[in-house]
């Protein structure tokens, strides 16, 4: 997969009440795109269901174990599973609107990242539905599922662009900021070398579910 150019990963896209200008008018319309894909504010219910509610706080070496790479493998094959076919799609249109042909990318309208999923919607719900009974399974927070995945992807220098659906639903709903858009396992420190190791061997699984990861999935 082409890795993509961020610079120094900056954030790309700042939108919220508390903005003016071009900050608000994005706010208006990620509001008007959310109410769109109605079905994808079940996301933020539906991840409530995850029994594991302690906080995660990461170890201060920031490296992974085999376990937890394995864990994260387990949930994502599930999801990708259950996908299916979409699957597929998702992969195409996150490459179709964030792949430029000179590598580089220009993340500027999170409503066009959104409505390209329109159609897969009932379909994303579902998935999310899956991913929870995984974790569940796993006895995992969702809390150190995003900072596994993060770290996974830092390590494979394969950044994602961070759009969970379950964060922005949520503050949607809570009349809260709808938060900003990022590039989430920014290669900003090196990462670990034994991190590096432990993941380069799953490189091309991780790579196809870069579109699944972006959506916190």
């Amino acid at each position: 997969m082409k890795k993509v150019a961020i610079g120094c990963g900056i954030v790309l896209l700042v939108v919220g009440v508390a903005v003016v200008g071009i900050g608000y008018y994005g706010y208006m319309k990620v509001k008007g795109t959310v109410a769109q894909l109605a079905e994808l504010g079940q996301f933020a219910d539906i991840e409530k269901g995850v029994k594991n509610k302690s906080s995660f706080t990461p170890p201060a070496s920031k490296e992974l174990t085999a376990a937890q790479v394995d864990r994260l493998l387990q949930v994502q094959t599930r999801v990708h599973d259950k996908l299916g076919a979409g699957a597929a799609a998702m992969e195409r249109n996150y490459k179709t609107l964030l792949d430029k042909k000179d590598g580089t990318t220009n993340v500027t309208d999170l409503p066009a990242l959104l409505g390209a999923y329109k159609d897969l919607a009932r379909l994303l719900v579902d998935a999310k539905r899956t991913q929870v009974e995984v974790l569940n399974e796993l006895n995992m927070s969702v809390d150190e599922y995003r900072w596994i995945k993060s770290e996974v992807y830092h390590s494979l220098g394969v950044p994602f662009v961070d759009m969970d659906i379950s964060q922005i639903t949520e503050r949607a709903k809570n009349g809260q900021t709808a938060g900003t858009l990022a590039f989430n396992g920014v290669p900003g420190d090196k990462p670990l070398e034994a991190n590096v190791k432990l993941v380069e061997k799953h490189r091309k699984q991780f790579e196809d579910n870069i579109a699944m990861a972006s959506f916190g999935l």
